[in-house]
């Protein structure tokens, strides 16, 4: 668990807002720079406006208790959580969060299978780490990867994650990325992960989505039959990557590969191999 003993806190933080960074489903984030030390970080703002809000209001006090799970370079800090209240009653949640400047992997445009293969590298090894912990995100794709400025790698967003041990009433996900079991409702662990990575891959490698629709019902079978490999959709892309993809995103979870352990094992071999050509070629 990461050291909480140096960490700002909201209470005691005088802070201006810079901007606002974006607003989501039920939340609002804002750039926020602490007036006594000029740190920038992000804050994210969770209004409780009636009974529908309190989905959003769970959310952020998940994503806080994961937080505190883990400690990796790879995962964005969640610095501190305030619960606001009045008259007892729960009126928002307020998250401070390390602030990355950067992009989500949707805003970044078309990057090489080199560079992908780094990020994914990075990514898997952030997974790993928070799999041992006993976190699985249950929504893993490219607008929860961010790609900062400087070249760091960090997943965000774990307000629909599911820690082990604990009764999650909700499954839930993002179709395009969702893995069959989220949408039969069943409880997600690391293969589902898993799946929603290798959709992921599949997206940022080839442009296409492994699901057109909902896994499971009509339209997902549909596109599911008419799924091309990676290699067949972009000729940059190496077999043993292309195979890995696929097998991620196998329906049976049990046809999956046994953990990001092993993902993030193949992925290295695979980077390896493209540096060896690259030099072999070089030399040539």
């Amino acid at each position: 668990m990461s050291s909480t003993t140096a960490e700002p806190k909201l209470a005691k933080m005088d802070y201006e807002v810079v901007k606002p960074l974006g607003a989501g489903a039920g939340s609002t984030i804002l750039l926020i720079r602490d007036k006594a030390t000029g740190r920038k970080y992000a804050l994210k703002v969770v209004r409780r406006q009636g009974p529908e809000d309190d989905i959003y209001v769970n959310q952020a006090l998940v994503e806080w208790k994961a937080a505190r799970m883990l400690n990796h370079p790879g995962i964005l800090k969640v610095l501190d959580c305030r619960v606001k209240k009045s008259w007892f009653r729960t009126t928002g949640v307020e998250l401070l969060m390390e602030y990355v400047d950067g992009l989500v992997l949707d805003d970044v445009g078309t990057l090489s299978v080199p560079k992908l293969l780094a990020i994914f590298r990075r990514v898997a090894d952030a997974m790993v780490h928070m799999h041992r912990r006993g976190v699985y995100h249950g929504d893993l794709k490219p607008g929860n990867l961010m790609l900062s400025q400087a070249g760091e790698v960090k997943v965000i967003d774990f307000g629909t994650a599911w820690i082990q041990g604990e009764d999650k009433a909700r499954v839930q996900g993002t179709p395009y990325y969702m893995a069959p079991e989220q949408s039969e409702r069943r409880v997600i662990d690391e293969k589902t992960d898993l799946y929603n990575f290798g959709a992921t891959m599949y997206r940022m490698f080839t442009g296409e989505y492994v699901n057109l629709g909902i896994p499971g019902l009509d339209n997902g079978r549909v596109n599911r039959a008419r799924m091309q490999t990676p290699a067949a959709l972009n000729d940059a892309i190496p077999v043993p990557l292309s195979d890995l993809i696929m097998e991620c995103v196998a329906r049976n979870p049990d046809r999956r590969p046994s953990g990001m352990a092993e993902v993030k094992a193949r992925l290295d071999e695979i980077a390896s191999s493209l540096r060896g050509q690259a030099g072999g070629n070089a030399s040539s």
